[in-house]
This record gives C-alpha cells, sequence and structure tokens, in this order.
C-alpha cells in the first residue's frame, strides 16, 4: 500500500459540519465523504490543530506559543482587541467580525499606551486583528488562549499564577479608559460594537520537536512561520489536487463573507473529488479532513470503495 497521505485543514468550516441543517447543503461528494469515512470529534481550534499537525508531541496547554509564532520575543504577549458583552453576572468574549479597520486598530493602540508604560510594554498592531505587547521581560502569568472563547464565559479563562492580580487589575483599567473613549462613541454611533478590552495570551512554549511535510499548501497566519520552523516544503498557491505527495497538507479556509455553496463546490471538485480517485487507484494512503472545532473525517483506500 502507498505510504502517501493527503490532509485537508478546514479552519471555520464548523459551522458548516456541526450544524444539521447547514449540513444540508454540502455536495454530494462530500456527503459520501462524510457517510463512508471514520470520524473522531475534537474541539481544537485551527491553532491547536495546525500545531498538532507540525508538533504532534506539543503539550495541550491552556495556552498557545501565538505571540511566537507571530514573530514576537520572549518576553511578548499577544493582547488582541475584543468586546466583553455583559450578560447578567457574566462576561462573554467577542473577538471575530469586530469590523476595524487597521488605521482604527492603531488609533486604539496609541491611545491605550500610556497604560502599558508602568509594566515597560509597547503596544504593536500587527493586523487590525491582531496584536502584540512587548514587554521589558519575560511574562510568568498563565495565560488562556483565545481560540475557542468566542461568545464564552470569561470567568474560568483568567490569568492565574505569578503576578495575576496585576494582570487583572491591568485588564479591568483597560476596560474603564475604553469604556469612555471617542473612538468607541464613534464605532457604536456606526451601529458596530465597542472594542472595549484586550485579551492577553500567547506565552505558551514553542516546541524545539518538529514534524515534516513534504508539501504544505495554501494560506494561514502562522502557516509560514510553521512551515519555517518544520522545514516542510511550501508553496502558498495551489488551488487544487494534483499530484500525490509522501504527506501533503492543505489549508483552505472559509470565507465567511463569500459565497458558501461555491465555496463547498469547489472543495468538492477540486480537492475531494481527485483525491478520491487517487485512493481508489491505492495511491494514496488515506485522505483527512479535519474541521477545527469539530473533528476529522478519515477515509482510506478501504472505506473509499464501501458501497454504503
Amino acid at each position: 500500500m502507498a505510504k502517501t497521505s493527503l490532509s485537508l485543514v478546514l479552519p471555520d468550516y464548523a459551522v458548516l459540519f456541526g450544524n444539521e441543517l447547514n449540513r444540508a447543503m454540502l455536495p454530494q461528494l462530500m456527503k459520501t465523504v462524510i457517510a463512508k469515512a471514520a470520524f473522531t470529534h475534537d474541539s481544537s481550534g485551527a491553532y491547536q490543530q495546525l500545531m498538532q499537525l507540525f508538533s504532534p508531541d506539543a503539550p495541550h496547554n491552556a495556552d498557545l506559543p501565538m505571540a511566537a509564532l507571530r514573530q514576537g520575543s520572549v518576553n511578548s504577549l499577544c493582547a488582541d482587541p475584543c468586546y466583553l458583552h455583559p450578560d447578567r453576572d457574566k462576561l462573554l468574549l467577542f473577538y471575530r467580525d469586530l469590523d476595524l479597520g487597521i488605521e482604527e486598530a492603531n488609533a486604539f493602540a496609541h491611545y491605550l499606551q500610556p497604560l502599558f508604560d508602568e509594566f515597560g510594554g509597547r503596544l504593536q498592531v500587527q493586523t487590525a486583528d491582531q496584536w502584540l505587547l512587548q514587554l521589558a521581560e519575560p511574562v510568568m502569568t498563565q495565560f488562556s488562549a483565545k481560540e475557542g472563547l468566542h461568545g464564552q464565559t470569561v470567568t474560568d479563562f483568567l490569568p492565574t499564577g505569578d503576578n495575576a492580580e496585576n494582570w487583572l487589575r491591568l485588564w479591568n483599567e483597560i476596560q474603564m479608559l475604553l469604556f469612555e473613549c471617542p473612538l468607541n462613541q464613534a464605532r457604536e454611533a456606526a451601529g458596530k460594537v465597542p472594542i472595549n478590552s484586550l485579551w492577553f495570551w500567547g506565552n505558551g512554549v514553542l516546541t524545539q520537536s518538529w514534524q515534516s511535510w513534504s508539501l504544505v499548501s495554501g494560506h494561514h497566519d502562522t502557516l509560514q512561520t510553521l512551515v519555517t520552523l518544520s522545514h516542510s516544503s511550501y508553496q502558498p498557491v495551489m488551488d487544487h489536487f494534483d499530484k500525490v505527495s509522501d504527506k501533503q497538507l492543505h489549508i483552505e479556509p472559509l470565507v465567511v463573507d463569500k459565497e458558501w455553496q461555491t465555496q463547498l463546490e469547489g472543495l468538492s471538485a477540486n480537492w475531494l473529488l481527485p483525491a478520491i480517485k487517487a485512493l481508489k487507484k491505492w495511491q494514496l494512503k488515506e485522505l483527512n479532513l479535519i474541521v477545527p472545532e469539530w473533528g476529522c473525517y478519515r477515509l482510506t483506500p478501504f472505506s473509499a470503495w464501501r458501497c454504503w
């Protein structure tokens, strides 16, 4: 049997696979794959899934080494903008679809910077929704990765350990300062949610044990760094499966604000169909359809030939 494999990682597709009504819109070929494949439930998000694919021995911790993957220093933290929504006696975290532009993000960072002077910290806006906090010394406090917390209560995910009380105090001061921020007044007048907090995370330990892939393709914000660290071969633009590699990995995120059906049909025709043909010819040992925050569908040549 061939020792080749193809793993397709589908960030943000959980909204389709994890919802019974949305699953009805999947192309027939994709429904067939789901029916024939062995399914393993896994609620891990895209960042955690990618870390496990590139470093299977990496520990499962509450936090991820995201600051390092964003090219930060050993003294860096992620400090991403978010919206905290009060719900009775709870605070719910929202960090997706904030409709925040890069100029507005820089303005917010400039507005908040004085709070970080006491820590010897400097806010750096990398993208509108990804910020780094550069500090003078390493942080020993334990934080929680924001991934998977969208819409969740924050109570059980606040900082713990050394110096946690100072980080909680800073977190509260950020919220108080942003409460009366003119930038937020303008956002709310425009019908947008306010940016009323930052979520500190990303100081997990970066592993030194990496798994190399013979071919990696697609786009994700940490992919280039993971490819470099693992010494994998990278082809950013690859719109279909046309050649069998020993171990191939492709990342195909769902573009939420574009037509879902078109993306599903493209994924089915350009990747699933040729991969299944390769399975039936025994050119592939396995096809893994990995849906972050949902699970993994594993198809082998035997299951590809199943008639039920």
